[in-house]
């Protein structure tokens, strides 16, 4: 009796751990123009350098087209997992990387990419 009520308990313990961790995003909340602030070591910038545009499709897939400065385009496909997510990306000059990304408590994207020649932090904000 006493190991039916031990695996009992630790059954629900390790039940309730896991609803308490799941934190998701509704992968439709991420459609449409988001706009671009480059974050170094905490402090966001005034204007937007960047913006891009998220489309979502089958389940959890995201497609992702931006511009950079100087007329760079980019695009990218990845997914969102619960309220973090990523995407490969490629610009129109060959240079790819990847971007990986939270989903913070105000619906913005905290975002850093990363390849040979990139490496940007930013926050991403959905333009009005």
């Amino acid at each position: 009796m006493k190991k039916i009520i031990f695996f009992f308990t630790l059954f629900l313990s390790i039940g309730y751990a896991s609803a308490q961790s799941s934190n998701s995003t509704n992968i439709m909340m991420l459609n449409g123009t988001w706009d671009l602030y480059s974050n170094t070591n905490g402090i966001i910038g005034k204007t937007p350098d960047q913006s891009m545009n998220i489309m979502t499709f089958d389940g959890n897939k995201i497609v992702v087209q931006g511009i950079s400065p100087g007329d760079t385009y980019w695009i990218g496909l990845g997914e969102l997992n619960g309220s973090e997510g990523y995407f490969d990306w490629r610009f129109n000059d060959g240079r790819y990387g990847q971007t990986t990304f939270k989903v913070d408590k105000n619906g913005n994207l905290d975002a850093h990419s990363l390849s040979f020649t990139v490496d940007y932090q930013y926050l991403a904000k959905r333009r009005n």
